[in-house]
């Protein structure tokens, strides 16, 4: 996994699998994809979702990390 982070007009975003997330976008994927884990899913897609979802966290330490040096 790597981690892209780009800065236009004041917003930075993260590149992650294919999608561009600014923190507050991040933090609602990350909330939805625990939703679906509490729900139940069938155990192959409970263990992608438990992938994305420890990817999409260390993508927002990475984004609230350089969002906290820029500023």
């Amino acid at each position: 996994m790597s981690i892209q982070i780009t800065s236009a007009n004041d917003i930075t975003r993260v590149e992650l699998r294919g999608h561009s997330y600014a923190a507050d976008e991040l933090r609602e994927a990350i909330w939805l994809s625990n939703m679906e884990l509490r729900n139940g899913l069938p155990k192959r897609e409970r263990i992608e979702a438990q992938q994305q979802l420890a990817e999409m966290e260390i993508a927002l330490e990475a984004l609230v990390a350089v969002e906290g040096e820029r500023r």
